[in-house]
């Protein structure tokens, strides 16, 4: 066996879609992208597809870091790429899949949801585990050797749940080490500095089993991640080639993959650099899978009792205020994390317990529909078949529905626990947001099932989890992170009765997670919106009335009962596109050009709330808004005479000001958001 001498990347994003509509949420602090995903693919993923190098062969060599890297992409992070980069997805499995020993050789597993496994329950464990398997076959193939734990938070428990489903290998860092010993030798304490990195473990399970453990180099890892090792990658490949060592060992720098273009802009190019003149200067592989399939390890370690590679207290970051904290602000606390996670744990207890007494009426196995709800997850089953395989009868639509309905809210409620919540200084920002939102539906999806309403004293529950920043709790950072989000059947049902109007033939018949239908009816609209993952159906009769160029409004009702919905309600995507039908003819024109008809036409006329509202959707619509579509942007802010943005003003048109750089009456500043 040669040495290794590489990088495992770990590629994660949280679940960014808006978890009632499945699209994604703008983020404005992602500007000029549309959020964050966005944003980082461009700065790093695509640049990983292929990084152009200069040759003695060629003028320029297109290298191929995925294949030559161990790596794993968090399940939630495919899923956006399978809808809104495809590109990307459809590269690293091309280039995995045909390198020397195949995705399972390259590609690590990871559970679906980015949770901190020693903190929940072992079977949501073997859940989150199970569904991450899932995902991973029906992407690559093939079964995975290896798992990636989010954070690398482990103890036995853990270790145990990926074993028995199949694992053979996980990568942790040095500090999570207690103490090693060779097959014949006594046991020694090791600390970060002292531990042998280069040599594979083997971890003793509680049931007697064995699981192989890789350790990251500390020191390696840490200078790229957070140093300018990065920066020179013929330098970088000499340091790990020295700590690989002369003999048959490893050497592997462990680091988040949006390090190399992200974080550390051009370290993509670092990176290639590095794992070039590795393979053709020193002739070593960089593969950890191709290492592993000829390493039996010979060395056992003991493992802390619980532990993380980005919390000094085991997990304590994830549930307490032990100072382990990132994006610190003026007058932060901590004191809002163990109240958060108190909270959910309530919600995952009680209505935990709720959903599955009431699966338990409709199938055969409670604990098995929830494991295989990994298969419909993926795709790999759709979802009649699925229920009908674990239903004691052949169900109806209407008993389908209700366990795909309560599976579904069990999803959420896992979803509610990805780490990020409680990874920023402060519960006001995006990431305790998402979670939030996902606790939402997980809630309104067992209210409108089985009539049981949990919200209410979930939210009295948060009343301790205090925005420092933005100085609000409980109940109002609840509303704030799902006021504006929340959609309704209703207003699904108005916003597509408005763009059959507008766009006729071109009007979409799929909008996120849902599938639409309009059918003319006696001077009116039958509108049915199906809902793709649970096959909930409703229908709605909807008039589509109008008021100048953008006073769209629609009456929907079911029987007797009639609401108004109004543009400002449709949601970006279908406003931008009623837009540009009215400034351009066609829904699927040209926002930049879009944006400057509008600028020319609030030159002369006043500018209504439906005007503003138009103007932000154009701008959030955009994946990326171009330099163009920005200028278009301020010369209509300036046209409406909102160039005088208040810092406290919390509307959509004042932060789309802010982001476009208006600091005050007539002045614009250049200021890029930080980086997330």
């Amino acid at each position: 066996m040669v040495p290794v001498a590489g990088f495992h990347l770990h590629f994660y994003q949280p679940p960014r879609e808006n978890p009632w509509l499945g699209t994604a949420t703008f983020e404005a602090s992602a500007w000029p992208f549309h959020d964050w995903n966005e944003r980082i693919s461009a700065e790093c993923y695509r640049a990983l597809i292929a990084v152009a190098l200069p040759s003695d062969d060629v003028d320029v060599e297109l290298y191929e870091p995925f294949a030559r890297s161990s790596l794993d992409v968090g399940p939630t992070l495919h899923h956006w790429l399978d809808r809104s980069a495809p590109d990307i997805g459809t590269a690293l499995r091309f280039q995995v899949s045909n390198a020397p020993g195949g995705a399972a050789g390259h590609v690590l597993a990871a559970p679906l949801v980015h949770a901190i496994l020693p903190l929940a329950s072992v079977e949501d464990q073997q859940r989150l585990v199970a569904w991450g398997i899932d995902d991973f076959r029906r992407r690559y193939g093939v079964a995975p050797r290896g798992m990636w734990l989010p954070e690398t938070a482990v103890d036995l428990s853990t270790l145990g749940v990926i074993a028995e489903q199949g694992i053979s290998f996980t990568i942790l860092m040095p500090g999570q080490a207690a103490r090693v010993r060779s097959r014949d030798g006594d046991w020694e304490s090791v600390q970060v500095d002292t531990l042998d990195t280069s040599r594979p473990y083997f971890v003793r399970l509680v049931d007697g089993r064995r699981i192989t453990v890789v350790f990251g180099h500390h020191d390696l890892s840490r200078h790229v991640a957070f140093g300018d090792l990065i920066d020179d990658g013929v330098a970088l490949a000499d340091v790990m080639a020295e700590a690989a060592g002369p003999g048959d060992g490893v050497a592997l720098v462990v680091a988040d993959g949006e390090t190399y273009g992200h974080h550390h802009r051009f370290g993509d190019l670092g990176m290639a650099w590095a794992l070039r003149r590795l393979e053709r200067h020193y002739g070593m592989e960089t593969s950890l899978g191709a290492w592993l399939e000829g390493q039996a390890p010979t060395w056992e370690v003991e493992l802390a009792v619980v532990s993380a590679w980005s919390c000094a207290h085991g997990v304590e970051r994830w549930r307490s205020d032990c100072g382990c904290v990132t994006g610190e602000l003026p007058g932060y606390s901590l004191d809002w994390r163990a109240p958060l996670r108190a909270a959910l744990d309530w919600l995952r207890s009680t209505m935990g317990i709720v959903i599955e007494r009431e699966l338990a009426l409709h199938v055969n196995d409670v604990d098995a529909v929830l494991r295989d709800y990994g298969q419909v997850i993926a795709g790999a089953i759709d979802q009649v078949t699925f229920v009908v395989s674990h239903s004691p009868l052949e169900p109806d639509e209407e008993r389908i529905t209700s366990v795909l309905e309560l599976c579904e809210a069990y999803r959420n409620l896992l979803y509610s626990f990805t780490s990020c919540a409680w990874f920023f200084a402060d519960p006001g920002e995006i990431e305790t947001s998402i979670v939030l939102r996902y606790a939402a539906v997980a809630i309104e999806g067992v209210r409108r099932q089985l009539g049981e309403d949990f919200e209410a004293e979930f939210v009295a529950r948060l009343g301790a989890v205090r925005s420092a920043h933005y100085q609000l709790a409980g109940e109002a950072l609840w509303i704030r992170a799902c006021a504006s989000t929340r959609v309704s059947d209703d207003q699904l049902a108005a916003a597509a009765a408005a763009e059959f109007v507008a766009c006729g033939e071109a009007a979409r018949n799929e909008r996120g997670n849902f599938r639409l239908e309009v059918v003319p009816h006696e001077g009116a609209l039958v509108v049915s919106i199906i809902h793709a993952k649970t096959l909930r159906r409703r229908s709605f009769s909807a008039q589509v009335l109008r008021d100048g160029p953008f006073g769209w409004r629609v009456l929907v009702g079911q029987g007797t009962n009639e609401v108004e919905v109004t543009l400002q309600h449709f949601g970006d995507d279908v406003v931008a596109r009623l837009a540009c039908v009215q400034l351009l003819g066609s829904p699927d024109g040209d926002v930049d050009g879009a944006l400057n008809v509008l600028a020319a036409e609030l030159l002369t006329r006043p500018t209504t709330i439906e005007d503003e509202a138009v103007l932000v959707s154009l701008a959030r619509f955009s994946r990326f808004v171009s330099p163009i579509g920005e200028a278009a942007i301020r010369r209509a802010l300036l046209a409406s005479g909102r160039s005088r943005v208040l810092e406290g003003d919390a509307s959509p048109v004042s932060s789309l000001a802010r982001s476009t750089g208006f600091t005050g009456a007539g002045s614009i500043a250049s200021a890029p958001p930080s980086s997330r």
